[in-house]
């Protein structure tokens, strides 16, 4: 059940806050909870057995190395357990069909895959789960009250599917769940603006632009340069405002219920780097990495420089296949190293002068990325270096490029407002009339005038079937 979906905006989600709000403060963690196991049935019922006994296990794994606050090899020893036990789930659904065929093509053997379907969110919930058993055995956070709070911050609806990766820490406040009132707090109606925006991203903006990607990455040999490159840069601006507007949902869903998730992107393809480029997309993601990952093997402390070089590398082929189980991810993985390799040895763009040498390289930072999203949105490496070799070849063909005249036209709106609000606009604006109370009113009122027409027209294109699945669900 996606955000996106009727079954949720019109059921599930009301009925989820007019229960959570009648009923007392004391059970509303329990009420939300309940509402999360039937999301999560609703989505991938199959395994909802293996989601709860999982969940359980972590619980469990987390209590008992509180409990031995001074004994530390135990406590390293479970905290093994628990990050091996929730890998090796992740490794079977995951990546045992990349595996079976590898060792195929290797061995020339045939090889029966298993065609494993993987369950709903499984790659969110390892590393939630992660991050839950290592933050308590660092002591930054104790499993206070009883069984549901741990539960509920592995299982919390908004956040299931394709995060953000909160911390268990974010969503506890002393131990309590955060009050909340709709008819008192500014976070109801800030969450309702965060939800139908991310809404309006998702269905007019991704959706739309998916129709121009799914047949430029389908056609395959014959396209023209001009062609390819209409694909990959409807592409790049697909995946923000999909992911965005998805994390725009979830946040704001989080917010009705009174609780704060962290932000997962500030204006991406603002950056200046390709290093800071993964501080401003899926911020969450990057964080994880680096505080579960990338520091526990030393980081930057390393005392030589070569450790260091190959910690990061580590970090960036398991951010490769965490995506996905296939060879392109892990090209793109060690493709987004390598650029941040560079940077680090030559100290680029911090050692430019002047401002042409600056919009120079971001410029060529930005094509770096649209060539690593093209490998992330292949099929196979194969395919996608292939896609990537028609966007430098300038070749041209007469049907590809009147088909992509023809395109360009009839979204040409869709994408000039796409790649508009994939800079801070709102936001330039709400500050430059917030000076004055009669702009600042009227400003508002257009909002919500805007917003409500923007969510009216979304609402029809889903009633009437267009509505895509969200493209980090697969992840």
């Amino acid at each position: 059940m996606a955000y996106t979906d009727i079954l949720f905006l019109f059921l599930f989600l009301p009925i989820s806050l007019l229960l959570y709000y009648i009923c007392k403060e004391r059970l509303r963690k329990y009420v939300l909870l309940a509402l999360s196991i039937v999301f999560y049935a609703c989505g991938s019922f199959a395994h909802l057995a293996l989601v709860l006994v999982s969940v359980g296990i972590n619980i469990l794994l987390g209590r008992a190395m509180d409990g031995q606050r001074e004994r530390a090899a135990l406590k390293k020893g479970i905290l093994g357990i628990g990050v091996l036990y929730n890998v090796s789930i992740l490794l079977y659904y995951k990546y045992t069909d990349f595996l079976l065929l590898t060792v195929g093509r290797v061995t020339g053997a045939d090889v029966a895959l298993k065609n494993l379907i993987l369950p709903m969110g499984l790659s969110f919930l390892t590393f939630r789960a992660i991050s839950y058993l290592a933050d308590i055995y660092h002591g930054s956070i104790a499993p206070r009250g009883n069984m549901a709070d741990g539960a509920l911050y592995l299982l919390f609806f908004p956040q299931i599917q394709s995060g953000p990766l909160a911390r268990y820490s974010d969503m506890q406040a002393d131990g309590e769940a955060p009050r909340a009132d709709f008819l008192k707090t500014e976070g109801f109606s800030e969450g309702c603006y965060r939800f139908i925006t991310g809404f309006n991203k998702k269905i007019l903006l991704a959706n739309t632009l998916s129709n121009i990607t799914s047949e430029t990455f389908a056609v395959g040999a014959r396209m023209s340069t001009a062609y390819a490159w209409l694909g990959a840069v409807c592409y790049s601006l697909q995946l923000y405002f999909d992911f965005s507007g998805y994390s725009d949902m979830a946040i704001g869903v989080g917010m009705m219920l009174g609780y704060r998730c962290p932000e997962n992107f500030r204006y991406p393809y603002m950056t200046e780097s390709v290093s800071r480029f993964w501080r401003r997309w899926h911020i969450t993601l990057g964080a994880w990495f680096r505080d579960y990952v990338y520091i526990p093997l030393g980081g930057s402390r390393a005392k030589k420089r070569s450790r260091c070089y190959l910690n990061l590398l580590a970090v960036w082929a398991l951010t490769g296949l965490w995506h996905g189980a296939s060879w392109n991810f892990l090209f793109w993985g060690l493709g987004y190293f390598l650029a941040i390799w560079f940077e680090r040895v030559t100290g680029w763009p911090e050692k430019f002068r002047s401002k042409a040498g600056k919009c120079l390289y971001r410029a060529g930072v930005l094509l770096f990325i649209n060539f690593q999203w093209v490998i992330f949105r292949a099929e196979g490496l194969r395919e996608g270096l292939r896609y990537i070799r028609n966007m430098l070849r300038f070749a041209a063909d007469p049907l590809a490029d009147a088909r992509a005249m023809f395109l360009l036209r009839d979204y040409l709106a869709f994408i000039l407002a796409a790649v508009i609000f994939c800079f801070p606009v709102v936001p330039w604006l709400e500050k430059c009339l917030a000076r004055r109370k009669a702009t600042a009113a009227a400003w508002e009122m257009a909002v919500v005038l805007v917003n409500g027409f923007l969510l009216v027209w979304a609402v029809s294109f889903v009633v009437a079937g267009r509505n895509d699945p969200f493209v980090y669900a697969n992840f």
